[in-house]
């Protein structure tokens, strides 16, 4: 890279500009001789195209593009304009962007051999979308099995459904197409090629890493499916979390109390899980010796002790748990 400062005796920016321009070479990271050109005489001047004192070339250019086409050499006062105000020595962001357009064309090697220093700001955009995505298609994956995850929750919690099951079992198709798409598109994000992010310096970011990127959406994916099939094996959660033994027991030498069976119809079981909730509460009564709930066949089959238990108890212990009784015998 060559370097020219121009100038003629007596100038009192000639100086102060050298020091701003071995500060600025210095910040950069380049090592270039800086050659002092004292212009004597006007015709001088007019030789070697002098534009005033202090003038910076870079390569035969001056470092202020709009004074290239300039005519009117001759043994001036040079004065460029900073923040709207004309100053007596160039800025240092002028003789900055000189020196970087030069170095394209005299640091080949240190092109192919430095890493671009400007931030892929279009990667990280891309990398925080495919994130926002896999995080909601994650959040409604959740919501579709919702449907069998809150009659364990509520059972576990003592709370009544009122209804919430059901609701999310009719949302659940919509749910699960929500969350295929959603997936679909982290995918596209995560695994189409990454395009060049250049900058009018010239310079190309290196684009951000996506393996941490796509490890997640994997596990996510895994989250998903895991959650999406919940509804299937709900039923072994439900028994593992909720059971409990019999609520009554016969003490040696106690008469055998009189046992009758209930057969219940129950509307609005979507999955295993709401039958093990069911079934639960039913134990929960006082007098009820065996509770079974198929949620295949939407009936309840249950023997209670007459006298400690009751047909409307039992009644009361599935709408407590948030269903509805259809039938009775």
């Amino acid at each position: 890279m060559k370097i020219e400062v121009l100038y003629f005796d007596g100038c009192p920016n000639h100086e102060p500009t050298v020091e701003r321009l071995e500060g600025v070479l210095r910040e950069e990271g380049v090592t270039a001789e800086i050659m002092k050109v004292n212009v004597p005489d006007h015709a001088t001047s007019q030789a070697v195209r002098f534009l005033g004192s202090p003038t910076i070339r870079v390569d035969e250019l001056d470092i202020e593009p709009s004074a290239r086409s300039r005519h009117d050499y001759g043994m001036t006062c040079r004065t460029y304009i900073e923040n709207g105000r004309r100053e007596g020595r160039p800025s240092r962001n002028l003789i900055r962007a000189a020196i970087k357009d030069a170095l394209p064309r005299d640091s080949s090697a240190s092109e192919c051999c430095e890493p671009a220093t400007r931030p892929s700001t279009a990667s990280a955009e891309k990398s925080n979308r495919s994130g926002l995505l896999v995080a909601s298609s994650v959040v409604a994956a959740v919501l579709a099995s919702f449907c069998c995850i809150l009659p364990i929750v509520f059972a576990l919690t003592g709370f009544t459904i009122m209804g919430a099951s059901a609701a999310f079992a009719e949302w659940r198709a919509y749910l699960l197409t929500l969350t295929s798409g959603l997936l679909g598109l982290g995918f596209y994000f995560a695994y189409r090629p990454a395009k060049e992010d250049c900058g009018p310096d010239g310079v190309c970011a290196r684009p951000l890493p996506k393996r941490s990127g796509r490890l997640m959406l994997w596990l996510a994916t895994a989250a998903v499916i895991l959650f999406a099939a919940f509804p299937y094996f709900s039923g072994a959660v439900a028994e593992f979390l909720l059971s409990q033994g019999n609520s009554a027991t016969t003490q040696p030498g106690q008469e055998r109390p009189k046992l009758q069976h209930a057969s219940i119809a129950i509307q609005g079981m979507d999955c295993a899980s709401c039958a093990t909730a069911i079934e639960n509460k039913l134990k929960a009564v006082p007098g009820v010796r065996e509770a079974k709930v198929s949620f295949e066949q939407g009936t309840a089959e249950v023997d209670y002790e007459t006298g400690s238990a009751s047909i409307e108890q039992l009644e009361k212990a599935v709408q407590k748990a948030g269903y509805r009784v259809l039938s009775k015998s």
